[in-house]
């Protein structure tokens, strides 16, 4: 699945935001859920943090040592065929 950038901006309360590019166009790599079924993307981001947390639950994703996990709501589905910008 392809999805396109559509905010790079600290949801909440955060701080702090994943490394996006606002408009790239990202190959999803992995969908995980957090207790409550709550989806995480898997864009190819490295973390540089010791945990990625779910920003619906709070708690710390699966792999959020290695993976910046992404909530959905930063991206809209891509249809066809896209470059990046």
């Amino acid at each position: 699945m392809k999805v396109k950038c559509i905010n790079v901006d600290p949801l909440g309360a955060n701080e702090v935001a994943p490394p996006l590019e606002l408009n790239k166009v990202y190959d999803v790599k992995e969908i995980i859920e957090d207790s409550k079924g709550h989806q995480h993307y898997d864009v190819g981001l490295v973390s540089k943090y010791n945990y990625i947390r779910s920003f619906d639950t709070g708690e710390d994703l699966e792999r959020g040592d290695s993976i910046h996990w992404c909530h959905p709501s930063r991206f809209e589905v891509v249809v066809g065929e896209t470059q990046n910008d």
